[in-house]
Order: C-alpha cells, then sequence, then structure tokens
C-alpha cells in the first residue's frame, strides 16, 4: 500500500508541475500589447453599458407600498430563477457536463494510474469559480439598476445593493456548476433530472404565484439579494455549500466518455466564441447538449407550397424540430413577456433583456436560412440570385413568430389582466418579435461569402478601428432586436400623459417596421450593395493606367 500510495502522489506532483510549464510557455507566448488591448475593449464597452447607461435611467422611484412588495415577493422570485437555474444545471449534468478538459488530459491524464478525483477537481472549481464571476458582474449590474429606483430617503446605499446583487448572482450561477456535477457523478438519469427539475421548478412558482403556498426551498437564497441573512438563509447557503463540497470530492466519478466527447466540442467552442462565430456556436452548443432534429415531423407541409420550393423547405425544416427547441423557444417568449411587464411597471432596462431573449429565440427560428447560408455552393448551383433566395428564407420564420407572440401575450395578461393589454401585447410582440428576427437575419447572412472580396479589409486597418470595427459588426444584431422593445417606451409615456395608447404604440411600431423593412431590403441586395461600396471606397483604375508610356 506504501508503494501505490507514493506512486499516486509522484504522479499528483507531475501533473501539477506539467500544468505549471503549461501555464507558463502560453504566458510567454502571450502578446501582452493584444491582451491589454483587449482588457481595454472590455472595459471600457463594459463599463460604458453598465454605468452610463445606467444613469440614463430616470424611472419612478418605488413608493413605500412597492418597496414593502418587493421585500416579500422579491426573495421568492429571485428563489424561482435559480430554480430555473438549478434544473438547467441539472439537465446539464445528465447530459455530461458541465466539466471539460483539453483533449490531451483525457487521453493521458486520465488513463494514467493516478488519482481521477485529484485531476478533475480542479478543472470542476476553476468552472464554477467562473460560474460564480460571470454571475457576480450580472447580479452587481442589476442591482446597481434596480439602485436607480430606490428613493434618496432609502437607508440603503447604492454600493449596498450592488454588493447584495453581485453575491446573489453569484450564488445563482455557482449553483449551476454545483447541480450539474451533482446529477453527473451520481449517475441520474435524464428522464429523472427532467421530473425532479420541473418538480422543483412547479414548487417555487407556486410560492411566487400563491402567497399564501408553503415556503419553496430556494426562497432563503433570495434573502442575500436583500441582505436579509437571516437563519433560513444562512442555513442554505452552508447546505449549498456543503452539497458543493461533496460533489467535489466524488468529481472522480466524472465520466470519461462524456469527458473525450466534450473535449473536442468545447476547444471549438472556445475558437468560434474567439471568432465571434454565433452560428458556429449555436450549433456546437447544441451538439454539447445532444439535441438532434425529429426523424419524424410534427405535421405535413402543404401540397400548394410545392410551387415554392424555399418556403416548402423552410416549414418541412421547422416541421422537424425537437421538442426541447420549442419548449426553450416558448421559455425564451415568456421571458421577454415578463421583462416587458417590468418595464411597463417602471424598470425599462429590462428592454434589453426582452430583445435579447428575442435575439435568442430568433437564432432557432431561423435555422433554414442558416441551413442555406452553412452550404454556399448548394445556393450558387441555382439559377436564382442568392439574394433572392435568402430573402425567400424570411417568409416562413415571420410567420412562425406568432404562437411565441400568443404565448407571449397571454403571460403578460395574466401580469396585467387588463382588456389594453390585449391590444398592446399585440402592437408590442409583433414588432418586437419580428425585430428578434430581424436582428438573428443580420447574424446569420452577415457570414456569408462576400461576394466584393473584401473580408480581408480589416487586415489592413490600425488596431484600434479594426477592435472597434469587430465590436460593433458583433453588436450590431442585438441592437437591431432591442430596438423592437422599443413600443414599450412608447406605452408607459402615453399612459403618463394621457395620450391615446393604441395611437403611440401604431406609431412606433411602424417605425420599427420601417427598420424591419431596411433588413429585408439589405438581405436582398446584399451582394450589389457590397460591390457598389468596394467600388465607391476603391474605384477601378482606368484602362492602360498602369501601362509605361512611351
Amino acid at each position: 500500500m506504501v508503494g501505490v500510495t507514493t506512486a499516486t502522489s509522484v504522479g499528483i506532483a507531475a501533473l501539477r508541475d506539467m500544468r505549471t510549464d503549461r501555464r507558463k510557455r502560453r504566458v510567454s507566448d502571450m502578446e501582452w500589447f493584444e491582451l491589454l488591448y483587449r482588457v481595454y475593449l472590455a472595459a471600457l464597452i463594459g463599463g460604458f453599458v453598465v454605468l452610463y447607461l445606467s444613469s440614463l435611467v430616470k424611472d419612478t422611484p418605488f413608493t413605500a407600498s412597492q418597496i414593502d412588495t418587493v421585500l416579500a415577493d422579491g426573495p421568492r422570485t429571485v428563489g424561482l430563477v435559480m430554480a430555473l437555474v438549478w434544473f438547467l444545471g441539472m439537465r446539464s449534468g445528465a447530459q455530461g457536463g458541465p466539466v471539460s478538459v483539453e483533449e490531451a488530459e483525457v487521453r493521458h491524464v486520465l488513463l494514467a494510474p493516478v488519482d481521477r478525483a485529484a485531476v478533475l477537481r480542479r478543472p470542476a472549481v476553476q468552472r464554477m469559480r467562473t460560474a460564480a464571476f460571470a454571475g457576480a458582474l450580472v447580479g452587481g449590474a442589476a442591482g446597481l439598476v434596480i439602485s436607480k429606483r430606490m428613493p434618496t430617503d432609502w437607508s440603503t446605499r447604492p454600493a449596498e445593493y450592488v454588493i447584495c446583487g453581485a453575491a446573489a448572482g453569484a450564488v445563482i450561477s455557482a449553483s449551476f456548476v454545483v447541480a450539474a456535477l451533482l446529477v453527473h457523478v451520481l449517475r441520474v438519469p435524464r428522464w429523472a433530472t427532467g421530473l425532479l427539475g420541473t418538480a422543483l421548478v412547479a414548487w417555487q412558482a407556486a410560492a411566487v404565484f400563491a402567497p399564501a403556498h408553503p415556503a419553496a426551498p430556494f426562497t432563503p437564497f433570495g434573502d442575500v439579494s436583500l441582505a436579509i441573512m437571516d437563519v433560513p438563509g444562512a442555513v442554505a447557503v452552508a447546505v449549498l455549500a456543503v452539497i458543493a463540497a461533496a460533489a467535489l470530492w466524488l468529481s472522480g466519478r466524472l465520466s470519461l466518455e462524456a469527458l473525450a466527447r466534450r473535449s473536442a466540442l468545447v476547444s471549438q467552442l472556445k475558437f468560434a466564441v474567439t471568432l465571434q462565430d454565433i452560428r458556429t456556436v449555436v450549433l456546437l452548443r447544441r451538439q454539447l447538449s445532444q439535441e438532434h432534429m425529429r426523424e419524424t415531423p410534427w405535421f405535413r407541409a402543404p401540397g400548394v407550397l410545392r410551387r415554392d420550393p424555399v418556403v416548402a423547405r423552410c416549414v418541412r425544416s421547422l416541421a422537424h424540430f425537437p421538442l426541447r427547441r420549442l419548449v426553450r423557444m416558448a421559455l425564451l417568449a415568456v421571458t421577454a413577456a415578463v421583462a416587458f411587464v417590468g418595464a411597463w411597471r417602471g424598470t425599462t432596462p429590462l428592454l434589453v433583456a426582452a430583445g435579447l431573449a428575442l435575439f435568442v429565440l430568433g437564432l432557432d427560428i431561423i435555422e433554414p436560412l442558416s441551413q442555406e447560408i452553412d452550404q454556399p455552393d448548394r445556393t450558387d448551383s441555382i439559377p436564382l440570385e442568392r439574394g433572392l433566395v435568402h430573402a425567400r428564407h424570411l417568409t416562413v420564420p415571420a410567420l412562425a413568430t406568432v404562437p411565441f407572440v400568443a404565448i407571449g401575450g397571454a403571460v403578460a395578461w395574466a401580469l396585467e389582466p387588463h382588456a389594453m393589454t390585449l391590444v398592446a401585447a399585440a402592437l408590442i410582440g409583433i414588432p418586437a418579435a419580428l425585430a428578434g428576427v430581424a436582428g438573428a437575419v443580420v447574424n446569420a447572412v452577415k457570414g456569408a461569402p462576400d461576394p466584393a472580396g473584401s473580408g480581408d479589409q480589416g487586415l489592413y486597418m490600425p488596431p484600434e478601428v479594426s477592435g472597434m470595427t469587430t465590436v460593433i459588426r458583433a453588436a450590431w444584431p442585438p441592437v437591431i432586436s432591442v430596438i423592437g422593445s422599443t413600443p414599450v417606451v412608447a406605452l408607459v409615456h402615453a399612459h403618463e400623459n394621457g395620450d391615446n395608447i393604441p395611437a403611440a404604440l401604431v406609431r412606433t411600431a411602424l417605425g420599427v417596421g420601417i427598420v424591419i423593412t431596411l433588413v429585408a431590403g439589405w438581405v436582398r441586395r446584399r451582394d450589389e450593395i457590397a460591390v457598389w461600396f468596394r467600388n465607391a471606397t476603391h474605384p477601378p483604375k482606368p484602362a492602360g493606367a498602369n501601362e509605361e508610356t512611351t
């Protein structure tokens, strides 16, 4: 036994030395100027978005009754968010997540005679630490926005809201990794995680929508966001810490097959994120979650669609969407509706969350167009203009948003049961959903081959110009989706000023419709616009200009 223990300890020491040397080599090969420039861009953009835009929020401060409502219902609502995160974490663990290591460690280190738990514990801790840090950033930003609506005479200072929000965000995000690790190491079947996760979410949701309901399991975690550190909250955090420690201690039970499958996919995913290739990121995420199209369609495409093969192909593609994708799209529509209601009640920054949710919904709903762009050789073999083919792919996704608009309208009416809610749901939901699709279309089409051959122009630009150009290209599609949420602002202003609400919504919806029409026209004439812009910036030289005169 002594010999075995010594060999194991030597192997772990060698592994630590190998990881240290590999990290040193990576740091030595890193261009410090480029790294500092990336940090500069991230800090500049992040500071602008969080600090400057939050300073623009001029929402009405909470009244005393609203503050009492926040203190009473806030912990249960935050607990519902954590229940949803816990459910997603359980699903991730059942699908082989959340830990991923490099392929070399899977092939060599994990097959070596060393303690597998000692090898995998560090990646698990790093994954948990990264999730907690990201959650702290989001929670701190949410706390900063909420502080703008608190009365000036309220005893709590803005810094305390940021700290409490960051703490709650870190706990909620870390719980995703904890749930995934626990399910993975215990090898809980996927069907069992679905049932258990659904039961936990339903339990917490009952506590939110039925205040007389008994206490839910995640409500104590919501106390952290409001700095209510009572005994149940402290016990809940301590239990979560114990579960996290147990999951880390059992990390040696992680499936080697799942780690091998995820290693290659995660490497490609990181590379795609570096290149800002959202389409590849979406495809790799589906592979990680083992999401496949249905073999049997939900319905058959009508025979009249055979007159237009492009439209027929779109309908057949939507008919093969898996159930989990449809459920995810419905949840995104619900999220957008809840954000719209929150903006109507006075928290305007929630419009950004609604726009981003609809943008992600649009990425799923334009799957036929994305597949068309993924295979440009087939598109070029058709005796039609590429822009015309892409434009014909827009009709079906636009019509496919109708059921999700109806779902969002039902949720909005459940939260605000008024007759005007249904009118507002139609005049807000339809433009917002179409704007989400438009943003996703811009993101997909801009990845198509450039007919003007100017895709390498950024290589000859200064780093400052090239970096900002890249940022603008990446941010523009979500911005279009967020623009579609602006009718809510018109709704609030019309209600405050006593104006005609339907007329104000129609005017704003028409403005959003102009943006959507411009996007459709850009898709139709993209190739011609690119060639015209190329000729305008680099005019062709006259014939014989380069010939030597005699």
